[in-house]
């Protein structure tokens, strides 16, 4: 099989397992990749996977190295003149240095996937890495797809026109969710026979259960970003309310981003530090661990005063399959794996006293939390399977070389 050119914004990122482990089983499936990021990674803590990546990376000049770009969109135009001026005349009429930034990379995207005998672009996330890989495209005649995922879909200053645009000229989009499929759908219908639904898989032989139930007190998991969107003030309100009840239990929020002071804030006022605890960003195996050790996760999404939501987080698969049962909200494309009274409860987004209330059940009734644990694992065995997710992606890069 030819070379898959994966296109994204910076590689690898601590929060984004999702698209390590998906190379990973590509790899497995025996699809040849070479990764294109825009950025150099800016953490200097990775996952313990990554020792096990073959595909070489190649990191496209920044702004520092402009010589050598201009070097190489030189031989593009050169090389494929028509198309790389055309693509440059769409660039040039937006009137935006960002996107003639992003043409730039895509010029010099285009030079070295010839070089390294990519055959396909795919990109993560409808942004920045999705207009490089269109423009890429545009430019080398190489064919491109790539994964919508959630922000750069739902965000209300989302241009749709672009999107539409990027979603006609792909090969096939994949997306996250059957939500997310369907919302696709509405905007590009004459395309809708290009969005293809293919869960988020996970590695089943590694997030399994610890065992016997950990010992006392409850503890809450919650893996999240610390952004709006994840609702986490929502979850320490609904913590306080706990308290104020009496009820015996621990929270553990492992994450980092922009809301931290906020949170942090939070818990201070209800005087929660010996209940509620941030633990900032820590690697899988670290997040893996803290599956294993926690009784219930939680994560009560809501949707962002920007427009921004979740599409499906892939920590509640992880938690799921680590036997954990999942207290969420309805949300985008949530219930489609969290099942409310089967291996999890929803609760109405934004609601902290419905929150506390339902934490409270699952924490106080002896007969619901073994009901709710009984399903979790079972509940995404089928559906989230990596190397059936794989597979299907596999199939879809085959297929547009064939």
């Amino acid at each position: 099989m030819n070379t898959v050119g994966y296109i994204l914004r910076k590689f690898p990122v601590l929060s984004e397992t999702f698209v390590l482990e998906e190379i990973l089983a590509l790899e497995a499936e025996g699809v040849p990749i070479h990764i294109f990021s825009l950025a150099r990674p800016s953490d200097p803590r990775f996952h313990e996977n990554l020792a096990r990546l073959k595909a070489p990376i190649t990191y496209v000049p920044e702004i520092t190295s402009i010589s050598t770009l201009l070097r190489a969109n030189k031989r593009a135009a050169k090389r494929y003149k028509r198309r790389y001026f055309q693509t440059l005349r769409y660039t040039l009429v937006r009137r935006d240095a960002t996107l003639l930034w992003r043409f730039l990379q895509a010029g010099y995207i285009a030079m070295e996937a010839r070089r390294r005998g990519v055959t396909h672009f795919h990109a993560h996330f409808a942004t920045r890495a999705t207009s490089v890989a269109f423009m890429a495209s545009q430019i080398s005649r190489i064919p491109y797809s790539f994964t919508a995922h959630a922000y750069d879909i739902f965000r209300s200053n989302v241009n749709l026109y672009a999107l539409k645009r990027k979603i006609q000229k792909v090969r096939f989009v994949v997306t996250i969710s059957d939500f997310n499929k369907s919302y696709l759908e509405g905007i590009a219908p004459d395309s809708a026979d290009k969005i293809v639904r293919i869960y988020n898989g996970i590695d089943l032989g590694r997030f399994v259960p610890a065992g016997p139930p950990p010992a006392a007190p409850f503890t809450i998991l919650s893996v999240a970003r610390l952004v709006e969107k994840k609702g986490l003030p929502v979850l320490i309100e609904a913590c306080a309310r706990l308290q104020e009840r009496g009820v015996d239990f621990r929270c553990w929020i492992i994450g980092k981003g922009q809301l931290r002071p906020q949170l942090q804030a939070l818990i201070e006022q209800h005087c929660l530090q010996n209940r509620v605890r941030l633990l900032g960003a820590q690697t899988q195996g670290e997040v893996l661990e803290h599956y294993r050790s926690a009784h219930l996760f939680a994560l009560p999404c809501i949707v962002g005063s920007n427009g921004d939501r979740d599409g499906l987080p892939v920590s509640i698969v992880e938690a799921l399959a680590c036997g954990l049962p999942v207290v969420s909200s309805p949300v985008t494309a949530i219930p489609e794996i969290v099942h409310h009274g089967q291996n999890g409860l929803l609760v109405p987004e934004g609601n902290a006293d419905a929150l506390a209330t339902t934490l409270e059940s699952v924490i106080c009734d002896p007969l619901l939390y073994p009901r709710l644990q009984a399903n979790a694992r079972c509940s995404i065995m089928s559906m989230f399977d990596n190397t059936k997710t794989t597979a299907q992606l596999a199939r879809l890069f085959k297929d547009v070389q064939s």
